[in-house]
């Protein structure tokens, strides 16, 4: 009687090739995680400066309508626009807010009083990263004196707004235009 040899368990070979197909699966799979986790970071990045820019615009422009007087003035009577780096607003209670962009820190300020506290950073006002830079507040005036219309125009460096231990790559610049008029000129008073 001849005894059959039975085998159990696998060979080396099955073995080792059973490890591989593993590795390249596992590999494949934490690359994806990666590919997951990093347009997860930034999308996230990205809608967190926009939101912060897009805050701000509004509380200006909110500010803007409840406003009673405005800052800086026209150089006379004749002139009509305004170009600057602030803006300062009187509201009805007669407290005064700056919103100053402060060019050597790029960032926007928020002055009240003798406080001041910074709103936003990466404030370049340079479109495209290079050139001149564009003026954070126009205001428009009627007879030297009277606000008719303000423009909020922000533009940031997305990577100064969203700097975090994650960041890896750069974020898109961004532009944050906004415009309002005061009340009293929307309900023509």
């Amino acid at each position: 009687m001849v005894k059959s040899l039975r085998r159990r368990g696998f060979s080396l070979v099955e073995v080792l090739i059973a490890l591989a197909i593993s590795v390249v699966l596992l590999l494949a799979t934490m690359m994806a995680l990666r590919s997951s986790f990093e347009t997860y970071r930034r999308s996230a990045e990205s809608v967190s400066a926009n939101v912060s820019g897009r805050l701000i615009v509004e509380r200006l422009q909110m500010m803007i309508r409840g406003g009673v007087e405005f800052l800086p003035l026209p150089n006379g009577p004749n002139s009509n626009s305004v170009d600057s780096d602030s803006i300062s607003i009187q509201s009805a209670d007669g407290s005064w807010t700056t919103v100053r962009w402060d060019a050597p820190t790029s960032t926007i300020r928020w002055e009240q009083g003798a406080n001041s506290w910074p709103m936003l950073e990466g404030v370049t006002q340079l479109l495209g990263g290079a050139g001149l830079p564009v003026s954070p507040f126009r205001m428009r005036f009627r007879d030297g004196r009277w606000l008719t219309h303000a423009t909020i125009d922000l533009v940031v460096d997305g990577n100064d707004v969203t700097s975090t231990d994650l960041d890896q790559e750069d974020v898109p610049e961004m532009r944050f235009v906004g415009s309002a008029m005061p009340r009293r000129v929307a309900w023509g008073e």
